[in-house]
């Protein structure tokens, strides 16, 4: 069984205590990248409302979190593509032996 570690962060201004079995540095981390987020996002929006300000990053985040997997899904696609053709050109003989 895991332990549970409580975590004191402070996000956007306000003190925040995060329970879970993710190493305390991890956590402090991941609050630390929202946060960051949160900061960047009141720069450069009208409101300084904390919850439109944390929906917002939080939607900022889950875009950067799909376009990563979807570059990650294209170059998984392109690696398999390539291994691929290099099982074909062995099959073939094209490629020497490796024996």
């Amino acid at each position: 069984m895991s332990d549970v570690n409580k975590v004191k962060v402070d996000i956007y201004g306000e003190k925040f205590t995060i329970s879970g079995d993710a190493d305390p540095e991890y956590i402090i981390g991941l609050a630390k990248i929202v946060d960051s987020k949160m900061n960047e996002m009141a720069k450069v929006m009208k409101t300084t409302n904390p919850r439109k300000l944390a929906i917002l990053s939080a939607l900022n985040l889950a875009d950067e979190m799909l376009q990563l997997k979807h570059e990650k899904g294209e170059n998984s696609s392109k690696i398999e593509e390539k291994t691929q053709r290099l099982i074909s050109l062995l099959d073939e003989g094209i490629i020497g032996d490796f024996y």
